[in-house]
């Protein structure tokens, strides 16, 4: 997998930008020996180049002399503040899953109140005196109606338990 940097001519420095992800339609990112993994965010991207805003910057994939000469002599892009950028992406990473979980339970619960509301009702309904054979009739057809509701909204939460499996 090619992976690859940036250069700045005028400053000699460079960042990295690791790997292509063309599911996600970004770069990895740079790399923190501390934390072990790449950024997965174009932060450092961004700061560089708007830090070398009219220099003459250059992309060098990897595998090549230039590269390698790069990585010895250039002096990498905020080298003493890369773990702490990680360490920052990785928590608002945590954040964003956490928040997705959030949400997915407010969800769970809000089908769970909704499916005890649809039960009442039909509860409700079907005790519900009448006078007329029409009123009987149209009451069987609403209880009824709210069953099939009730019935859908059961097959639904199974679905969706079953994809987001805790």
């Amino acid at each position: 997998m090619r992976e690859y940097l940036l250069y700045c001519t005028y400053c000699d420095e460079y960042s990295s930008l690791g790997h292509y992800v063309e599911k996600e339609g970004h770069f990895e990112g740079e790399y923190s020996l501390l934390h072990n993994q790449r950024m997965q965010s174009d932060e450092l991207l961004c700061r560089f180049l708007l830090c070398h805003l009219g220099h003459h910057i250059k992309a060098i994939p990897n595998r090549t002399d230039e590269f390698s000469d790069i990585i010895k002599s250039a002096k990498r892009y905020k080298d003493n503040e890369v773990d702490r950028y990680v360490e920052e992406a990785v928590l608002r990473n945590k954040a964003k899953e956490k928040d997705k979980e959030m949400d997915r339970e407010l969800g769970k619960l809000q089908l769970n109140v909704l499916c005890k509301m649809f039960e009442e009702e039909a509860s409700i309904v079907s005790k519900l005196p009448t006078e007329t054979k029409a009123e009987a009739q149209f009451l069987l057809g609403k209880e009824e109606g709210l069953k099939r509701a009730l019935s859908l909204l059961k097959e639904l939460m199974e679905k969706t338990n079953t994809f987001y499996k805790s």
